[in-house]
């Protein structure tokens, strides 16, 4: 026997949705976008505090780098630049090797689906290779959103699909906002002050709250506090890895999330420096009978990328590919480099332990 409803009018109607005349824009629920929290500085400051053996094995870990790395030919950081880039957009779920960062900064060889991740790439590493040159004094803001972003100019939000980015009069207000917040912590570690700009850039929707590549980047430059270009990242490692639980973290969480993550890729970095420089001793003798300039420029190259193509140390050198490919055959003879790919064509080399 079916029941029959009563209601004599629509207002008795009550557990029906509202129709959409009904709905006024005030009323709730209204739709409410990811955020961070605990952004005060002074919840920071006390976090710092409590969390100085994470700070200190952060510190010792990026000071190890930093005088491992000054110990190369400055060329040397684009490698980890690179690897570094690499390694935050696969956080994001982008998953572009760093062979083809190095492809496409040398030769702008890109398909049509991973170009534009590719040109956010090229400008991390290059942000990231010109860290000194960013004014970033000690853990001190960036001079200026503005310039680092290459937003100068004011874009119709048509020009980039699907995004609403902040440009113009609004961008200089959060940079504004952003590096007074840091100017709050100028009794913090540069590393405090990083992990507080990582979380503070994305409360103020600098950039979308997904894309991790800009705020990340932002933070290995602020928080380096001197002792290289930039601080390495680790495949693996995120600096939000507190937003993959469920609640909402506090300053100390994410402090001690941020100062893992720089330690675990400064060591990764400063271990993979002292390989190439066991590989540079032991290339430079392999190749010291043979003539020409090419065999000592191509070990030199094989240092400053992970993973090269014939193509790309061909312009690197300044030499053909033909004679890049036959110096590459004596250097896998002689136990220097292996061919990653396995493959008759687009093939890829990298340096032997």
């Amino acid at each position: 026997m079916k029941r029959q409803c009563n209601c004599d009018t629509e207002e008795d109607l009550w557990f029906l949705p509202a129709t959409p005349e009904d709905v006024a824009p005030t009323d709730m629920p209204w739709p409410i976008a990811a955020r961070e929290a605990s952004i005060e500085p002074k919840v920071w400051q006390a976090a710092e505090k409590e969390q100085y053996r994470g700070l200190l094995g952060a510190v010792q870990a990026a000071t190890k780098f930093g005088e491992r790395l000054r110990q190369f030919p400055n060329e040397v950081a684009e490698r980890f630049a690179i690897e570094t880039v690499s390694a935050i957009l696969r956080s994001e779920g982008t998953w572009i090797s760093p062979e083809q960062i190095a492809l496409y900064r040398t030769l702008r060889i890109a398909s049509d689906d991973a170009a534009q991740d590719l040109s956010r790439a090229d400008w991390a590493v290059r942000r990231l290779k010109a860290g000194r040159s960013l004014d970033v004094e000690a853990g001190g803001a960036l001079d200026g959103l503005h310039d680092f972003l290459g937003r100068t100019s004011v874009v119709s939000p048509q020009s980039v699909p699907g995004e609403e980015r902040p440009v113009g009069e609004e961008l200089s207000a959060l940079s504004d906002r952003w590096s007074f917040g840091l100017d709050a912590l100028s009794g913090c570690h540069p590393l405090t002050k990083a992990a507080y700009g990582f979380a503070s850039w994305r409360a103020e929707g600098i950039t979308p709250y997904e894309e991790l590549l800009e705020p990340t980047t932002a933070a290995l430059l602020v928080g380096v506090g001197g002792l290289a270009p930039f601080l390495p990242m680790g495949q693996g490692h995120r600096l939000d890895r507190h937003s993959l639980r469920a609640g909402s973290a506090g300053a100390e969480e994410r402090l001690v999330v941020f100062y893992g993550a720089i330690e675990a890729g400064a060591l990764a970095a400063a271990l993979e420096l002292d390989r190439l420089r066991a590989w540079q001793e032991r290339a430079g003798q392999a190749v010291s009978d043979l003539s020409g300039r090419t065999p000592p420029k191509m070990v030199a190259a094989l240092m400053r990328a992970p993973v090269v193509s014939a193509d790309w140390l061909a312009q690197e050198v300044g030499c053909t590919t033909v004679s890049v490919r036959r110096n590459l055959k004596t250097f896998t003879e002689r136990g220097l480099v292996r061919e990653v790919t396995g493959q008759d064509r687009y093939r890829f080399w990298t340096v032997t332990p």
